[in-house]
């Protein structure tokens, strides 16, 4: 499996990252959404997880953006912010599941293998 993680905040990816990589996922990271742009124009991944709040540009439009581009990855959005609005914004954007900030490894790896489940049969 392989992983897109974007986040300005190098704290986050770095824990997501070992994380990850504890369970034998390959990642890869984006500090911006114009480099996450960049690398999702010329690589595949199963996943992506994305922070909301970051400089230039929001997760939402990189949802947004992933979702009309690679409609098979599914997309995992993190936040510090998770109110009512902040979910139904998500859901309009695209996201398939929603993480709150700060999670545990358990929560991180549940979300993503449950999301990916979910994905793989129907919903």
């Amino acid at each position: 499996m392989k992983v897109l993680i974007v986040d300005d905040d190098m704290i986050v990816v770095e824990s997501c990252r070992r994380i990850l990589n504890a369970e034998g996922i390959e990642t890869h990271v984006a500090g911006t959404v114009e480099e996450a742009e960049a690398v999702l124009d010329i690589e595949a991944f199963d996943a992506m997880i994305t922070d909301i709040k970051m400089p230039t540009q929001d997760g939402f439009q990189l949802i947004a953006w992933a979702k009309t581009h690679k409609p098979e990855m599914i997309v995992l959005m993190m936040t510090g912010y998770l109110t009512p609005e902040t979910q139904d914004k998500g859901l309009r954007s695209g996201t398939d599941a929603f993480i709150a900030k700060p999670f545990t490894p358990d929560e991180l790896i549940s979300t993503l293998y449950d999301t990916l489940k979910t994905r793989n049969h129907g919903g």
